[in-house]
């Protein structure tokens, strides 16, 4: 914990990816409801928050692994994290619910 890492119980891991598992999209928003993100980052965000790599993201979106670290890194430097767990924990605590607005398997 001293390097910043975050300690989590099994237990604590299985409600995370319980709770993540049930989140087909998500919209990043501030307390005043402001979305924090484009649209394109919106849906990196909530990728990445059902567990994929950023490959199988690139994929989904039809975009370069190149690309999808660029998107990361802004939405980390937007929201103030540095880890793709904290993220999660972010779009978690701090996601609006919606239905998804891509299909499966890159096609739009």
């Amino acid at each position: 914990m001293h390097r910043g890492q975050i300690w989590a119980t099994a237990e604590q891991l299985d409600y995370l990816i319980d709770l993540v598992a049930q989140v087909p999209s998500l919209r990043v928003v501030n307390a005043n409801g402001d979305t924090l993100v484009t649209p394109r980052e919106e849906q990196v965000v909530a990728l990445v928050a059902e567990g994929l790599s950023n490959r199988e993201v690139a994929r989904e979106l039809g975009l370069s692994e190149h690309t999808v670290k660029k998107y990361l890194f802004r939405i980390f430097d937007k929201l103030g994290i540095s880890t793709r767990v904290e993220l999660v924990l972010y779009a978690v605590n701090h996601g609006d619910h919606r239905a998804a607005e891509w299909l499966p398997g890159g096609s739009a």
